[in-house]
């Protein structure tokens, strides 16, 4: 941070669904911390407040209303009932952050990741709220159908999430374009300790499949581990799953099929070594593996964010997607695995090189607001 720039204080809000968004924001306040900025955090869940606090931030737990999709579209019947029990509640959550945050000081800037406290927390002290997220995209471009999978449902939950922001910040690990002054497309937020994974390319594919509701890893690893075990007993193939769900997939290892239960630092280590990678569709997931120069195979989850990641890899020839785990699929991919690598490793260094964490801290330093905190006295 260069001399004539005062300190921000920064309230960075995490939508607690996943690790995806927890390890994004967590390298974008690491980074702001270490240029002399002061960062506290939002966020949903036990889990990841402790995950927050475990680096060294003031962590709070705030509100996340459920709003799942029926047809493509959040109707407003199922939000209420979704969440009639639970809102007494959150709102008590809510009052209770502003009052934490009146007493410890209101800050220059909020960011947003897809949740809705840091917004309202925004608007209420009137102070400028930017997002850096990857979902939207969703509410600012006219992104096609995918399948029998629309946008509509990603950009309500945007539009309730966040009416308004002074600035969108949209991760993206493809090229993507639009008029909007207010927004700006970045490469995808990475880790530096994956940045600097030592790569190599040996007989090992590695996969990791999670979760989403009813729809579960057992389909996935089943048929993998099937495929792998037939035609590819030469390759080591590690399959990593939740820990919830690591008992009843370990009947699936065999040889050099192993189960594994997730770590992340293994998880990586492994993607890095490997010739191929096995996963839904998770944007996080997906630049990690791009940055690391692996192609990937991909299974959406059923949701539009999944599809369309998984699409867009497709088209440009970065990986394939099939609905299912299939033989045919799979084997076509191990056979392209050299060609689609290829295309990653090009692709990473001609759009994924740049570290976006410079521009979005040299916005938030260039702010009118900066070093303009409100501390309010504790209450005695």
């Amino acid at each position: 941070m260069s001399g004539n720039v005062r300190p921000l204080s920064v309230v960075i809000g995490v939508n607690g669904i996943g690790m995806g968004h927890s390890v994004r924001q967590s390298v974008i306040a690491q980074y702001l911390r270490d240029r002399g900025h002061e960062v506290r955090v939002v966020t949903n869940g036990a889990a990841r407040v402790e995950y927050f606090r475990d680096l060294g931030f003031a962590t709070w737990d705030g509100w996340m209303p459920t709003l799942l999709a029926r047809s493509d579209r959040i109707h407003a019947s199922d939000a209420v009932r979704a969440n009639v029990r639970q809102a007494p509640i959150g709102l008590a959550k809510h009052l209770r952050l502003r009052r934490i945050v009146r007493e410890t000081g209101v800050p220059d800037v909020f960011i947003t990741d897809y949740e809705p406290n840091t917004p309202r927390l925004a608007y209420h002290f009137h102070r400028p709220l930017i997002s850096v997220d990857q979902q939207s995209k969703y509410r600012h471009l006219n992104l096609p159908t995918v399948g029998r999978y629309a946008r509509t449902a990603d950009e309500q939950r945007l539009r309730y999430f966040a009416p308004r922001v002074d600035r969108s910040f949209i991760c993206s690990y493809v090229p993507l374009e639009a008029d909007d002054r207010g927004l700006e497309f970045i490469a995808p937020v990475i880790p530096d300790s994956v940045r600097s994974t030592p790569v190599t390319t040996e007989p090992l594919a590695t996969a990791y499949f999670s979760r989403y509701f009813d729809h579960g890893p057992e389909d996935s690893v089943r048929a993998l581990a099937a495929v792998f075990r037939q035609y590819v007993p030469d390759r080591t193939l590690r399959i990593y799953v939740h820990p919830s769900e690591s008992g009843k997939l370990r009947q699936y290892s065999d040889g050099k099929i192993e189960i594994r239960t997730f770590d992340r630092e293994a998880f990586i280590r492994d993607m890095a070594r490997s010739e191929a990678v096995f996963s839904n569709a998770g944007f996080n997931l997906i630049s990690e593996a791009f940055v690391l120069g692996k192609p990937v195979h991909l299974i959406p989850l059923p949701t539009y964010d999944q599809h369309w990641c998984a699409k867009v890899v497709d088209e440009a020839e970065l990986g394939t997607s099939a609905p299912r785990i299939n033989g045919g699929a799979v084997l076509d991919f191990l056979n392209r695995s050299r060609e689609l690598r290829t295309n990653v490793v090009r692709h990473r260094d001609q759009h994924l090189r740049v570290d976006p964490r410079e521009r979005i801290a040299a916005y938030l330093e260039d702010l009118p607001t900066a070093g303009s905190s409100t501390v309010a006295s504790p209450r005695r």
